[in-house]
């Protein structure tokens, strides 16, 4: 389980404990119903397509990524509570990310981008200053997860309805993957080049200069 970096352990754990007085009884209420589905396969039908209607939706966001973990962390429940250890959602990139310097680089491409004129260079940072805030997001989300997800699992398995978590996960999984819209598909990109270090102004930059020195070795 890892340290949320965004958060005092105090905040950290007094969110969590509200996060769990308002979900775990709906995810229990939830289990109890796919657990039944013998008795009241009406019900479980019902439950099964909002399953099926909620994992859709998350599809369509930048969230996508957060499935994956999820599905796992719950199909393997069922039969490894004891040595149960939780699917990393986001690859451990909570704990690569220097938070401070991070929004110290966020304030200067901001300054860049309120000061460049140049169209190109300022879509550029625009560009690279989006993607670095939305992967600062994206760590404290994972990094949330993955503090949760044993403590879901652990609750769910002393109310006796651990199964309900393996039913919600062979549904996530049999759901069809829907492509992403343009834009979704394009924040996705920017968001994951901020991961890597990648630079969309450095790139421009580079691409002029090798152009301009493309045109000077003509010129000789």
């Amino acid at each position: 389980m890892t340290c949320n970096p965004f958060k005092s352990n105090q905040q950290s754990n007094a969110a969590q404990d509200l996060h769990s007085d308002v979900v775990l009884p709906l995810l229990r209420r939830r289990c109890q119903i796919l657990c039944a589905w013998r008795d009241s396969p009406r019900r479980y039908t019902d439950e099964k397509q909002k399953v099926e209607c909620e994992s859709n939706s998350i599809q369509q966001t930048l969230g996508a990524g957060l499935l994956e973990g999820i599905t796992t962390t719950f199909g393997t429940a069922s039969y490894e509570h004891e040595n149960l250890v939780t699917d990393q959602i986001g690859h451990k990139h909570d704990r690569q990310l220097d938070i401070p310097s991070m929004v110290q680089e966020i304030n200067v491409l901001q300054g860049k981008v309120d000061a460049t004129e140049d169209d190109d260079e300022k879509r550029a940072l625009e560009e690279d200053l989006t993607g670095k805030i939305l992967w600062l997001c994206w760590c404290g989300i994972c990094a949330e997860a993955n503090q949760a997800l044993p403590k879901v699992v652990d609750f769910i398995w002393k109310e006796g309805n651990i199964r309900g978590l393996w039913e919600i996960s062979a549904i996530m999984d049999s759901v069809e993957y829907i492509d992403r819209d343009d834009n979704q598909t394009h924040m996705q990109r920017i968001m994951r080049d901020a991961g890597a270090g990648t630079s969309k102004h450095r790139l421009l930059l580079a691409a002029r200069a090798a152009e301009q020195a493309k045109w000077s070795q003509s010129a000789l």
